[in-house]
């Protein structure tokens, strides 16, 4: 790992104020949670992990997947590129598809894991909601949810301008500004935007160039609105555009990073959001609606050699929709509190992902296998194809849809407290497809030329899941701490998995030409030649907590927790045998996972000097028990 050394040009924090006394101060490190869940983090039933505006900024935190740091049996590692957002809490998690996490920006659920790994600007506050969310998240959340919460304009009493300028090697440029502007008490509005650059760090040893470069740009405008004292109303759009190299890998055997086809990513995001609250004394009503459009591109050598093997072009184009109406219900008596809630989303993507096999992979993936077992026969003879490139061709177009109800109940007996809730979750998957490949081959035992080959793979495969995700808790609250023990349901939503289909269309194409020519070819395994092998169950999980919040003394707070996790159907990355392109998700293991976590954060101020120590530890032994 290199070391950057960052130097601050400029940083700028200036409130225009009408009073000539007033000073500019940061956001008051408060105790409030603006997760779902009615109580603060020192009294909730789960492990609660809280960055505030003062710690993003002491910590530098640029990106979600900086959040790691802070957070124990929490990684977000960096493949290379913005795309691969892959996250791994607790001993689960995977690679490819759907994450164990979910993350809400201001209310809104980001339907597509291509969208997590954004840039972080004017963050008020970051909640990490640890173990399964299903009964208040529903799907993708069997591990916890993120919460970002931004500033708004409302949170001023007065114009407010941020900026903030930064410098680093490799030409390494970040900059940002922005500009609250609370026309009144009733409305106001915000305006910000981001630049960021680099020109990277890692080289290409086989083309001389550098392999990271990246610029992105983005931006952000805000509305808030308070016609009433029982009405709000706040909308955003943000936009967000990003182009990088990427995939500075190396090689083991060598030590070095050098492949011949280029890689890069591309990524356009359109998110606007619209909320709509009413708050009086009987009961509140919150209503949030996204629509969130995902344009993103993305080329990959996926051998990562000199050798040409064989490369991936992925483009997807998303067009996405969430509704969430959630109703409080106040107090009816002093020990009982609900909350109704009801959310639908679609999720539309066309995809299109060519795979196209060079000279050297045709070679080596296709003829080598085919040939080795004429030759054991015809050891003067073989198959040969004339190509020195074979494309491909992939489209997709997946289709999901979805709608929950829930109902959370909060039962209060003095110290004492109990949470019940209930969330009944239905899904809709539909995944049609199309994949050719067309090649001029011959068998140089029967045929003097060459002869033309077209393979087509077309067709689609749907299916739908209902789900029950019921969650028990139970509390005490003594003077300086809250014990807390829980069981809940988690689950990550099944679907169908389009990397297979390369390694499906390349051993339909090889059955294709042994069929013409009146010969039948032994799988290796048979599974890869059936699009049904693409399909994937839903992952669910149960997880057991037992943990405290404890706070002594002013300023200090201790958390710890055991937990364990029995996890069911599990989705992992599986890799067919021998040389093949694919990767593909199976539901393919039960896991026990067993684990324990310690987070001390402490923060003083004495006269003008403050301070923060914040340490955490975490333990995770996750093993399978069954693994198909």
């Amino acid at each position: 790992m290199r070391t950057k050394v960052l130097f601050i040009c400029g940083w700028m924090l200036v409130s225009a104020v009408q009073a000539e006394n007033d000073e500019p101060v940061l956001l008051p490190d408060i105790e409030v949670s603006v997760s779902r869940v009615a109580l603060p983090p020192v009294r909730q039933q789960m492990q609660v992990r809280v960055s505030d505006s003062c710690l993003i900024a002491e910590t530098q935190l640029a990106a979600p997947k900086d959040f790691s740091q802070l957070v124990p049996n929490l990684y977000m590692p960096d493949y290379g590129s913005s795309m691969t957002s892959s996250i791994y809490v607790r001993g689960l998690g995977n690679r490819i598809n759907d994450p164990v996490l979910g993350m809400v920006v201001d209310g809104v659920p980001l339907l597509d894991k291509n969208m997590f790994d954004h840039s972080l600007q004017d963050v008020a506050r970051i909640e990490l909601l640890c173990g399964p969310q299903g009964s208040l998240y529903g799907r993708n959340s069997p591990a916890g949810v993120m919460e970002i919460r931004t500033l708004r304009p409302l949170d001023f009493d007065s114009l407010h301008v941020r900026g903030e300028l930064s410098y680093a090697t490799a030409g390494s440029l970040r900059a940002q500004a922005s500009v609250y502007h609370p026309v009144s008490a009733r409305f106001g509005y915000g305006v910000a935007a981001h630049y960021r650059q680099t020109d990277g760090f890692y080289t290409n040893e086989y083309t001389g160039q550098k392999i990271d470069y990246g610029r992105q740009a983005g931006g952000r405008l805000m509305l808030e609105g308070r016609p009433t004292s029982q009405w709000q109303l706040s909308g955003f759009v943000q936009v967000d555009a990003l182009r990088q190299g990427a995939f500075p890998y190396m090689a083991v055997a060598t030590g070095k990073i050098a492949y011949n086809a280029p890689g890069g990513y591309e990524r356009l995001s359109v998110l606007p959001a619209l909320r709509i609250c009413f708050d009086d004394s009987v009961w509140r009503l919150a209503v949030t609606s996204s629509f969130q459009l995902l344009y993103d591109d993305m080329r990959m050598d996926n051998d990562y050699t000199p050798a040409a093997i064989f490369t991936l072009r992925q483009r997807q184009r998303q067009h996405n929709g969430t509704l969430d109406v959630l109703l409080d219900g106040k107090r009816p008596c002093k020990w009982y509190a609900w909350q109704l809630g009801w959310s639908a989303f679609t999720k539309n993507n066309k995809m299109e992902a060519p795979v196209t096999f060079q000279r050297e992979g045709i070679e080596q993936l296709m003829l080598a296998n085919a040939n080795r077992g004429i030759r054991t026969v015809f050891p003067d003879d073989s198959i040969d194809i004339r190509d020195n490139e074979m494309p491909i061709p992939s489209s997709f177009g997946f289709y999901n849809a979805g709608t929950a109800l829930s109902h959370h109940s909060h039962f209060s007996f003095g110290k004492w407290h109990i949470a019940a809730g209930l969330r009944i979750d239905y899904e809709y998957v539909r995944m049609d497809y199309r994949s050719t490949a067309g090649l001029d081959y011959r068998f140089t035992l029967l045929m003097s030329g060459y002869k033309a080959l077209y393979t087509e793979i077309s067709g689609s495969l749907q299916d739908h899941y209902i789900q029950a995700l019921p969650r028990l808790a139970v509390s005490y609250e003594a003077s300086k701490a809250t014990v807390y023990a829980y069981a809940a349901k988690g689950y990550r939503a099944g679907g169908y998995n389009s990397q297979i289909f390369s390694t499906i269309t390349q051993n339909q194409v090889m059955t294709d030409m042994a069929s013409a020519m009146g010969m039948h070819l032994q799988m290796a395994d048979p599974r890869f030649c059936d699009v049904a092998i693409s399909a994937y169950q839903p992952e669910k999980d149960w997880t057991f907590e037992l943990g405290a919040h404890v706070f002594p003394v002013k300023g200090l707070k201790l958390d710890a927790d055991v937990f364990h996790i029995r996890c069911y159907d599990q989705q992992v990355t599986v890799f067919p045998n021998g040389k093949t392109t694919g990767r593909m998700m199976a539901n393919a293991a039960r896991t026990n996972v067993w684990g324990a976590e310690l987070a001390v954060r402490y923060r003083w101020s004495e006269g003008k000097w403050n301070g923060l120590l914040d340490a955490s530890y975490g333990w995770t032994d996750a093993r399978f028990v069954d693994f198909n």
